[in-house]
């Protein structure tokens, strides 16, 4: 008799389960019906707007792209040396973030980086170091990302109390606590967050814009286009009003916002739709991710019997789902791989992981792999996630290069 009540409880625990999922798969239906039905009358309202073009948006640029621009605008420096988009930058932080240990920075000799050591945007000047981290896109944060980031500055000799981290939102979302560590406590008073809608854009439209001397035409030429596109990226052109008042009646339509009882209601509900709508995001992304991983496991695949026709004589490298030769230099079993840790990336290792490289080797291939880590235990380039030619071509270069160290 206990047995039969048992199984009664776990058959009705399973039929629940089995409710609620099929509940949510129903609700994940009709998020996505309402996508098609969104995009149909949305496209019909863009083909209805006035002619323009924007040069970045006929780019499509990626995090990347954007990433490119703000450097290039740091970049800027007068006939004077001063770097002024930088130094309103910094300013519009301590004025908006009530300076703290923000107020210390002093701009001398900045250096403004892209993607080196992985890092989206990098100010590194003689006294202190800054870390932007650009997910406009609202890109997942890496495991330990920020905290990865610090330590690679910090390898660079920068104490971490003058080390700073911006955090480039799209529109105000924080990074997870995981990304930082343990370093989100010691961080708090060298860290914001700037939103591309409400700081980025507005810092640009009236701190940058008005105060470009007519003469740096094509300064000024890439500020309007950039204010453009961030405009348009977030719905904020005046041509968009009569577009944006139409979707937002297509949303109170389907979502029967006029049936709550008031505004707090409304403002319930849709917070409920944006949260579905983002774990189904989440699980898009998700099949995605596994797609792309099937991809990038074929090309390696396919790269595999090229490198073994061209060193028959050298031992596969390490791990074995990637593509890689091993060799021996001096006395030392060295490692040449191609790898993906969500971009494609070449390195050079011992296969004793935690063995300092000889530093022949890190001079001889610091031209080809410039991004050595804190205990200079590899060294590698990272390259876009789709650029395997550009990461085949890099790999065959670091062979060549060592197997002429081999044979000195």
């Amino acid at each position: 008799m206990g047995t039969h009540t048992e199984y009664d409880k776990i058959s009705a625990s399973l039929q629940t389960f089995s409710d609620i999922q099929a509940a949510a798969l129903h609700e994940y239906e009709k998020l996505l019906s309402f996508a098609d039905e969104y995009k149909k009358v949305a496209d019909k309202e863009k083909r209805s707007l006035p002619y323009q073009i924007n040069v970045i948006d006929e780019l499509h640029i990626n995090e990347n792209g954007h990433s490119r621009i703000l450097t290039q605008l740091l970049k800027f420096a007068n006939a004077k040396g001063e770097y002024e988009l930088l130094e309103s930058l910094i300013g519009y932080i301590k004025n908006l973030h009530n300076a703290g240990e923000w107020d210390r920075i002093e701009i001398n000799h900045p250096n403004p980086t892209h993607e080196i050591a992985r890092i989206d945007l990098w100010v590194r000047d003689a006294d202190y170091a800054i870390i932007f981290e650009n997910k406009i896109y609202n890109a997942k944060d890496q495991e330990a990302q920020l905290s990865t980031y610090i330590d690679k500055t910090k390898a660079k000799e920068y104490a971490e109390k003058n080390i700073f981290v911006v955090y480039l939102s799209q529109m105000g979302q924080e990074p997870d606590d995981q990304t930082w560590g343990d370093y989100k406590q010691a961080f708090a008073d060298r860290y914001v967050n700037l939103s591309f809608r409400d700081d980025i854009l507005p810092w640009l439209k009236h701190e940058v814009l008005p105060n470009i001397r007519e003469k740096d035409i094509c300064l000024k030429s890439a500020v309007i286009q950039y204010i453009d596109y961030l405009e348009g990226l977030f719905l904020l052109k005046s041509i968009y009003k009569i577009m944006n008042m139409n979707l937002e009646k297509i949303i109170s339509s389907h979502f029967e916002l006029d049936k709550c009882k008031d505004d707090k209601e409304r403002v319930r509900l849709l917070s409920e739709k944006i949260k579905d709508i983002e774990e189904l995001k989440t699980q898009m992304e998700s099949v995605k991710r596994n797609l792309e991983r099937a991809i990038r496991q074929r090309m390696f695949d396919s790269m595999k019997p090229y490198v073994k026709i061209k060193y028959p004589d050298l031992e596969p490298g390490y791990p074995e789902d990637y593509v890689g030769v091993s060799m021996m230099i001096g006395n030392k079993k060295t490692v040449i791989s191609i790898q993906d840790d969500g971009k494609l990336y070449c390195q050079v290792e011992y296969d004793k992981r935690e063995q300092r490289l000889e530093e022949s080797l890190l001079i001889g291939l610091k031209d080809i792999l410039p991004d050595p880590n804190k205990d200079l235990t590899c060294i590698w380039k990272y390259f876009n996630i789709n650029d395997y030619e550009g990461v085949y071509s890099c790999f065959l270069e670091v062979v060549e290069r060592c197997l002429n160290m081999k044979d000195k």
